[in-house]
């Protein structure tokens, strides 16, 4: 069958005339969200060093020095991280990821034996939702069960810290944005990532305000208070031309 390519929804997104629109997110949030969370030693090193946890893990894994974020094994290991982070099963990771379970299994292992802090969370997670029917996310959010045990709700609930996390994250970057930069029109809220324009004779000052602002935002941690560093894509076009 032939293959028909879909169209770049976001190039119908068109920014006004004279004016620079923006795409801006945080840097791995989620991640650093179940870092500090858990309290997880060795994915704290990494963000104090500045490098990608998921590059640098694959890189150990594989023991290969040369992995960058586009070779395919830092792809693998990403997914294979960021699922088992969520409390993913080696039958349903070895479907998406494309690798045999017993892969999973021992590649699962070697991740929670140097990252024992989360497989702790998790735990808390699982006790706290199964037993006393609530979790809670930094900013004090809660979120209920009134359903039966069972895996899949455990599942939800840990990813359900994080995500509502960084969703709430960026209101409220986008609520300063709307207070202290009133040359800025918001014009998307996309989850875990903002979208507006700035006039762009403003030029790379203003770029630099917003993206000041977006990282100057706490979000305290159960192992303390952390600022999650923000990029933004820009462009004078469209939505799907921010590069």
């Amino acid at each position: 069958d032939a293959i028909i390519p879909l169209p770049n929804i976001k190039e119908l997104f068109l920014f006004d005339e004279g004016m620079t629109g923006f795409d801006l997110d945080g840097d791995s949030a989620d991640l650093r969200i179940v870092t500090g969370e858990s309290g997880c030693r060795q994915m704290q090193a990494y963000f104090a060093a500045k490098v990608k946890p998921y590059v640098e893990i694959a890189k150990e894994y594989f023991k290969d020095p040369t992995i960058t974020k586009h070779h395919p094994s830092y792809k693998t290991m990403k997914a294979l991280c960021h699922g088992s982070n969520y409390g993913g099963e080696p039958a349903g990771l070895a479907e998406r990821i494309g690798l045999i379970r017993h892969d999973i299994e021992r590649m699962q292992k070697w991740y929670f034996g140097m990252c024992p802090e989360i497989k702790a969370w998790q735990e808390e997670i699982r006790n706290q939702i199964l037993n006393r029917g609530w979790i809670e996310n930094p900013f004090g959010y809660r979120l209920w069960n009134w359903d039966r045990p069972s895996r899949k709700l455990v599942n939800e609930a840990l990813a359900w810290t994080p995500q509502s996390t960084v969703g709430l994250l960026v209101n409220k970057i986008a609520v300063r944005i709307d207070r202290e930069i009133p040359e800025v029109q918001l014009l998307l809220q996309v989850h875990d990532s903002l979208n507006g324009q700035y006039p762009t004779h403003l030029g790379e000052p203003m770029r630099d305000r917003i993206l000041t602002l977006a990282e100057s935002v706490p979000v305290p941690c159960k192992t303390g208070t952390i600022y999650i560093p923000a990029g933004m894509k820009t462009s004078t076009k469209n939505w799907g031309d921010c590069k």
